[in-house]
């Protein structure tokens, strides 16, 4: 590898060293509280229902596109899936099919308008996640009770000890890196993300590349809504809201360029748990959750600047400059 590659290297994953230097700094000011496999077992386990969201909007984000109803599909996913699975009283293993296969179809409609009518990705998904709010809130106001414990156990099963959802985390990241790296679906996504117009005139059908990636963010988001109702034992009818600003930085901070066609779904992973770190730190050092909340906004403002200095970099570093 020589010296260009390596710094392209370096840019291109700094998150690594930038979550690694967060948790010595949390490490350091609390060291008999954080520095406890309990604490970082709990910093996966909540990483894992968040990682999904960060997922998702990666996969839009790689695309050139953004989903801002992400977290409104989670929600709407599972309240709808709850009402059927405790009325009708089916199974647990079909509940957790039709909870992915629901965002899906969210996904598949953001993907309609976005994909196929062309419509701006911003103003489609701010409209529909208001639109999943409110459909949410139509479907069940409050909790569904009662639900099976198969349809729990990957939010909230334990295994050898370990949270169940972290291996559902782990190796979501490991099939999706695959998918992204080794496939043509992926390679599409890279390429409509990284120029649409040069891959449209080489014969790929960008349309159905954008449609197919808010159709997999929609399955993502489902089954971050199943592990959110897994975590909490009920389905909500406020279930991962506002969690998207949070996605997105994650996301972003992770290495996904803003404009499309760069970055990991590994490094996004990094970014997951960078923002559980952060949280984690900031509850234990007892900040105000008000002032955590602002800590939110700057999170978002930090990503986007990241993502500016991360590609100075790179230009700098390609242009020989570095």
């Amino acid at each position: 590898m020589n010296s260009k590659k390596l710094k392209l290297f370096f840019v291109d994953n700094m998150i690594w060293v930038i979550l690694l230097g967060v948790f010595l700094f949390f490490g350091i000011i609390k060291p008999r509280t954080f520095l406890t496999f309990q604490n970082v077992h709990f910093i996966l386990y909540v990483s894992s229902m968040m990682g999904f969201l960060v997922f998702a909007e990666t996969i839009c984000l790689l695309s050139g596109n953004f989903d801002l109803s992400i977290g409104e599909i989670a929600g709407f996913s599972a309240m709808v899936t709850a009402v059927i699975t405790v009325k009708s009283g089916l199974p647990g293993y079909l509940g957790i099919i039709l909870v992915v296969l629901i965002g899906g179809l969210c996904g598949a409609f953001n993907g309609l308008l976005v994909g196929k009518i062309r419509l701006n990705p911003f103003l489609v998904t701010l409209g529909t996640s208001i639109m999943f709010d409110w459909l949410t809130m139509v479907v069940r106001r409050g909790s569904v009770l009662g639900l099976p414990a198969v349809y729990l156990a990957p939010g909230g099963a334990r295994v050898f000890g370990v949270y169940l959802a972290i291996f559902i985390l782990l190796g979501f990241a490991i099939l999706l890196a695959f998918v992204l790296a080794k496939t043509i679906w992926g390679s599409n996504l890279y390429s409509v993300g990284g120029n649409i117009e040069a891959t449209r005139r080489c014969g790929i059908n960008t349309d159905k590349v954008v449609f197919s990636a808010f159709v997999v963010a929609g399955m993502l988001a489902g089954i971050s809504g199943l592990l959110y109702t897994g975590y909490m034992g009920v389905a909500t009818s406020n279930l991962a809201d506002g969690t998207v600003f949070m996605a997105f930085a994650g996301a972003v901070i992770g290495g996904v360029s803003l404009t499309g066609g760069r970055g990991s779904i590994l490094n996004a992973l990094g970014g997951t748990l960078l923002l559980g770190i952060i949280e984690a730190g900031l509850t234990m050092m007892a900040i105000d959750p008000a002032w955590q909340g602002t800590f939110t906004g700057v999170l978002v403002l930090v990503a986007i600047l990241l993502n500016q200095s991360r590609q100075i970099l790179r230009d700098r570093i390609l242009m020989g400059e570095m």
